[in-house]
């Protein structure tokens, strides 16, 4: 069956900001005596939410958080994506140039994915909707929010395509019964990350916008 969306994910997707908000972190982490490779970390926290990797350093490395740390990653990604945001190259002509309806589905909040999409002048390309794990009882790597998302739009999982550079956003595709592809065009992957990929159960993957626009043309959605 042709496919009758596709589901975008975000960050480290659309637009370029997992590199960003992962040398935010890692420097305000070193500022309160936790020192961390940035490979290292990409490989352990891709896609998850802040509260979950904090929770994560605090189990693995008896790393201790601040009362405010939360405000200031706020504050700091804020200022840095203002700053250096930018779309993947190649993903806004891919976009615009969709034949069939496409939605985001995030972890990020609505108003992130919104403002994302604004600050790259994507959100009039946008046809479809904005699904966020805040809508959710548990973000990805639950499918939760992929099911969320099937509900609302109508669809079955056969019928649509999900797009992910994450570990995590593939789980939850897969565990919603979802094809989805792995995509490895953002600037914080690093070597192996497409095994990592295949491993959680990718159906392709693809190592950036020119290849994800071969692979949805013998789909028929390009």
């Amino acid at each position: 069956m042709s496919i009758k969306h596709i589901l975008f994910d975000n960050d480290g997707t659309i637009v370029d900001s997992e590199i960003i908000g992962a040398r935010i972190m890692l420097k305000l982490l070193a500022q309160h005596g936790l020192h961390m490779e940035e490979r290292i970390y990409n490989m352990r926290f891709p896609g998850l939410l802040t509260r979950d990797i904090i929770i994560a350093l605090q189990q693995e490395e008896g790393f201790i958080a601040p009362a405010n740390f939360i405000q200031q990653i706020r504050d700091e990604h804020l200022a840095g994506f203002h700053r250096s945001l930018r779309a993947i190259r190649g993903m806004p002509a891919l976009f615009r140039s969709l034949k069939v309806p496409k939605s985001m589905v995030s972890n990020g909040s609505i108003q992130h994915v919104e403002k994302c999409l604004r600050m790259v002048r994507l959100r009039s390309s946008l046809d479809g909707f904005i699904f966020s794990a805040e809508q959710v009882d548990k973000p990805k790597p639950f499918p939760d929010v992929y099911l969320f998302a099937l509900e609302k739009l109508g669809l079955s999982a056969h019928e649509t395509l999900v797009i992910e550079d994450s570990v995590t956003g593939i789980l939850a595709a897969k565990s919603a019964g979802i094809q989805s592809v792995g995509f490895l065009g953002a600037a914080h992957i690093h070597d192996g990350h497409g095994q990592m990929l295949w491993d959680a159960g990718a159906d392709f993957v693809v190592a950036d916008a020119e290849g994800l626009t071969m692979l949805l043309k013998k789909k028929g959605a390009v």
